[in-house]
């Protein structure tokens, strides 16, 4: 397999992933450059088999031609830098080609809010003492957040270029960011940080409120991603406006022991 960058992606080579996979949002992201990862192919002007790797998640996408030899591979070979997650749904044949011993697992649901789907105006106002700003460089980076931003996007200049993201301070301390990932085809993925003093206020969610508002003044529909454990990530999506659940699971393969991956934290 050969590793390429973003650039060199071509219209052959997208076309192989399937969108109906799960969490496609994020590959597609991976191939266009605004999430930082690897991208391997077979061969680069007749693609039929290729990979993408989402780093801050550790997700590996499968295209193409389906190669249990390659993908094991490649999934090894991903293992020494960090995590790798092969996501699916019940009854997808592709399993049968995942490597053996798996170390952890997870079922999750993803889920969409199209552009203006839904009335986010009880959602938007906050107590004195806080305020809410769409970020830039200034704000960036002051960020407690700005290392995982840099490891998920790969740069701050691509973090600047791509995404969007807002805050809400009380005064000059960072309460919650609330980003969005690159813009997929007028799709963009949504996720929320609230820093631990403030989590169970109710501030993650007029956070997210804010950035939808702004998503949809882009014409931008979201896509939101969590484990059905986090019942109060899926509690605060269906509140905003999120529907057309989709469950999904996941196997996860973590570096060999005694390696040290620097990653997201919570």
């Amino acid at each position: 397999m050969i590793e390429i960058l973003p650039g060199q992606v071509t219209p052959a080579l997208r076309s192989l992933f399937d969108p109906d996979m799960p969490t496609m949002v994020r590959c597609y992201a991976v191939l266009g450059g605004g999430n930082a990862g690897r991208i391997f192919v077979d061969d680069l002007e007749h693609p039929m088999c290729c990979f993408a790797w989402e780093q801050d998640d550790g997700t590996l996408y499968q295209g193409g031609v389906k190669d249990r030899h390659k993908l094991r591979k490649t999934v090894e070979l991903l293992r020494q830098q960090g995590t790798v997650v092969l996501g699916f749904r019940d009854g997808d044949p592709s399993m049968d080609l995942f490597p053996p011993n798996p170390e952890a697992g997870a079922e999750c649901i993803e889920l969409e809010r199209p552009v203006n789907g839904s009335d986010l105006t009880a959602f938007m106002d906050l107590p004195p003492g806080f305020e809410v700003l769409r970020m830039g460089r200034e704000l960036k980076e002051k960020s407690p957040r700005l290392d995982e931003s840099l490891f998920r996007y790969g740069s701050l200049e691509s973090y600047l270029d791509m995404t969007l993201d807002v805050c809400i301070l009380h005064g000059d301390e960072f309460v919650c960011e609330a980003g969005a990932d690159m813009d997929v085809g007028g799709v963009r993925e949504a996720g929320i940080v609230t820093e631990r003093p403030y989590r169970g206020r109710g501030f993650g969610t007029i956070a997210v409120a804010h950035l939808l508002k702004w998503c949809d003044e882009l014409g931008c529909s979201t896509y939101w991603d969590c484990v059905k454990l986090n019942i109060g990530s899926l509690k605060m999506a269906r509140k905003l406006g999120f529907g057309n659940e989709r469950s999904y699971k996941l196997l996860a393969w973590f570096p060999p022991r005694g390696e040290i991956v620097i990653g997201k934290s919570d």
